[in-house]
C-alpha cells in the first residue's frame, strides 16, 4: 500500500536566490545577483554556465580598470588588454545567450506592461491632435 503524501501551503516566495559562488569577485557576483533575480536558473550545467560568465565579467572589469589606469596606448601601441577586454566580454554576451538570456525575463504577473511604458491613453485622447499640427 502507497504511503499517503500531504501537501502543506507555503508562504512568501517559493524559491530563494542562490548565493554567488565565492570565486566570484565584486562584478561578477554582482551579475550573478541580477541574473538569479530575473530567472529561475536551477540546473548544474545553467548555473556553471552562469558562474562562468560572471568569472568573465570579473576579468572584463579587472581589464577595464587596468587600461583605465595605465591609458589605452601603451608605449605608442595599443594596451594590450584592450584585446583581451574585449574577448572576456564577448565570452560573457555568448554564454549568456547559451542560456536563452537575451530574452525577456519571466515577470511574477501576467498581464499588459504597466502604465509607465508605451502609449497612454491620454495620448489617443489628446496628444495625437497636438502633434498633427
Amino acid at each position: 500500500m502507497s504511503k499517503k503524501h500531504t501537501l502543506t501551503v507555503v508562504a512568501g516566495p517559493l524559491a530563494t536566490i542562490a548565493e554567488p559562488p565565492a570565486t566570484l569577485g565584486e562584478a561578477g557576483a554582482k551579475l550573478w545577483r541580477s541574473v538569479m533575480h530575473q530567472y529561475d536558473i536551477r540546473d548544474a550545467g545553467g548555473l556553471a554556465i552562469l558562474e562562468q560568465a560572471c568569472a568573465s565579467r570579473d576579468r572584463s572589469t579587472e581589464f577595464a580598470a587596468i587600461i583605465a589606469r595605465e591609458g589605452a596606448m601603451v608605449g605608442g601601441k595599443t594596451h594590450p588588454l584592450i584585446r583581451h577586454e574585449r574577448e572576456e566580454r564577448a565570452l560573457e554576451c555568448r554564454l549568456l545567450q547559451r542560456l536563452g538570456l537575451d530574452v525577456e525575463a519571466v515577470r511574477p504577473n501576467a498581464g499588459r506592461p504597466g502604465i509607465e511604458t508605451g502609449v497612454t491613453q491620454e495620448f489617443f485622447r489628446h496628444g495625437h491632435e497636438k502633434n498633427a499640427d
